[in-house]
């Protein structure tokens, strides 16, 4: 499936079906609410933030890149109205 489009309102982790270990949008917007959105992959057994341009606190997005297969969204420090639409998906140049 390779995409998630989900919305998510409250702290977590959001796990991105089947990633093909290629480039990829990921993009957020609604109410934040102090929420804090990280795209993470997995490394061994650990999951690790793909940095700035995948973490944020208000509406954006960026690209990245990763071989890796098991990529999830945390969300944390949600507030009562956080409602933050998320889209991971393939990008095709």
């Amino acid at each position: 499936m390779y995409n998630l489009d989900a919305t998510v309102t409250s702290n977590g982790d959001t796990l991105v079906p089947d990633w093909n270990g290629r480039l990829g949008a990921f993009l957020a917007s609604g109410t934040f609410d102090g929420a804090t959105v990280k795209l993470q992959h997995k490394v061994g057994d650990d999951w690790v933030d793909m940095g700035i341009d995948t973490t944020l606190t208000t509406a954006g997005g960026g690209q990245f890149i990763t071989p890796q297969a098991q990529l999830r969204v945390n969300t944390f420090n949600a507030g009562a109205s956080t409602s933050i639409k998320i889209i991971v998906k393939p990008l095709t140049i």
